[in-house]
């Protein structure tokens, strides 16, 4: 992948040059102590930490030494497909400083972006064909993954690895009439068809297992096993919200549900007392929503270490439909909206865009078989 900066905001800097008054003190870029390239890196995005990396060898080294505990410290970003004529760009927008950098990716001319799974882009054909695969690209990596489209249609895509000897993944594809999984090294897909068409509306990769939250609370489904199976959880709901409108989420430690449509509660579920607890405020986390799935938690104190504003105990949300992102609070306080800008101009409002944390592009989460 080939990154490209706005080229307008690039325009605008001014070029630092350093001149020590001692010739003899000029060294090349690759000899530069470490302690610089820390300083340099604390000013960096998450894109321009990308570019650092392709100065000289002796950057890469450092960069790729640094990368998670860099990574972890950035906002996510909304990656979007803007269709323009016969072609589609793929691009990164920063929020925090309005920047847009254009990826320049391999053959997405009638290809659509259709989410994003842990720091994986999930790109699939929009008109399925004859041997149609569903194509996952690491942007930040590089690294890519294909698989064959399943047989039957579905709505929601994720991806984990597995604890094996050499890397291996599963990919997960749902719908709310059936589930199909298929490892990297399987030659067909598993189908597993409900008895309810109606047994999904949530499903969240946590601590080594799947969550799936549907009519009639959580459950844990099983993959190992000739025929998968879901677990019912006796969990005690203290929400006046019915389980089909809960949305799971996984969070470090915590398996989060989000209940309601749009004045949302959020709740952690306690497993040593299996009952749900109500969180009257994120503290200094924020939910981010895509649509109107919940796709992470942040927390906002580690943008602000490295001098990134930031607003806490909300949610930021983008939807396919508007041009912009909006910031809904939990404390009462009015919204406030964003545009996300092009050369200056609001983006044209029907894209497909999804938030893409940075973080999660060095480490896919694992699952547990057993």
């Amino acid at each position: 992948m080939e990154l490209q900066g706005d080229s307008r905001r690039n325009s605008k800097k001014k070029k630092i040059v350093f001149a020590p008054s001692d010739n003899n003190n000029w060294r090349p870029w690759s000899e530069l102590p470490e302690a610089l390239l820390h300083q340099i890196t604390n000013w960096l995005g998450a894109i321009d930490y990308l570019i650092f990396a392709c100065v000289c060898r002796t950057w890469r080294l450092y960069a790729l030494a640094n990368k998670q505990g860099f990574m972890a410290s950035q906002p996510p970003l909304v990656v979007l497909f803007l269709h323009l004529g016969a072609k589609n760009f793929c691009y990164f927008y920063s929020i925090v400083d309005q920047r847009l950098f254009k990826a320049l990716l391999p053959s997405l001319i009638g290809k659509e972006l259709f989410g994003v799974s842990f720091g994986y882009l999930i790109i699939v054909d929009k008109k399925e064909i004859s041997g149609s695969v569903i194509w996952l690209l690491n942007p930040f990596t590089g690294h890519e993954l294909f698989f064959p489209n399943p047989p039957n249609q579905f709505q929601y895509v994720t991806l984990a690895s597995l604890p094996t000897p050499s890397p291996e993944f599963i990919i997960i594809c749902f719908s709310s009439e059936c589930l199909q999984f298929r490892r990297s090294t399987d030659i067909n897909w598993t189908l597993y068809t409900y008895d309810n068409p109606d047994m999904i509306y949530s499903l969240a990769l946590f601590n080594g297992k799947i969550y799936i939250a549907n009519y009639e609370g959580i459950r844990v489904l099983n993959l190992n096993s000739l025929h998968p199976h879901l677990t019912l959880l006796n969990v005690k709901s203290n929400t006046n919200v019915y389980p089909e409108s809960w949305q799971l989420l996984g969070f470090d430690k915590q398996l989060l549900v989000v209940c309601g449509d749009s004045d949302y509660e959020v709740n952690e579920l306690n497993f040593l007392k299996m009952e749900l607890v109500k969180i009257p405020n994120l503290g200094d986390q924020a939910l981010f929503q895509d649509g109107s799935e919940f796709s992470a938690i942040s927390n906002i104190t580690s943008w602000e270490a490295v001098g990134i504003p930031s607003s806490n105990n909300c949610i930021y949300s983008i939807c396919e439909y508007d041009s912009d992102y909006s910031v809904k609070f939990f404390d009462g306080r009015c919204p406030q909206t964003f545009p996300i800008l092009r050369g200056g101009r609001s983006i044209r409002p029907r894209c497909n865009k999804f938030w893409y944390f940075p973080n999660q592009s060095c480490r896919v989460d694992s699952l547990c078989e057993d």
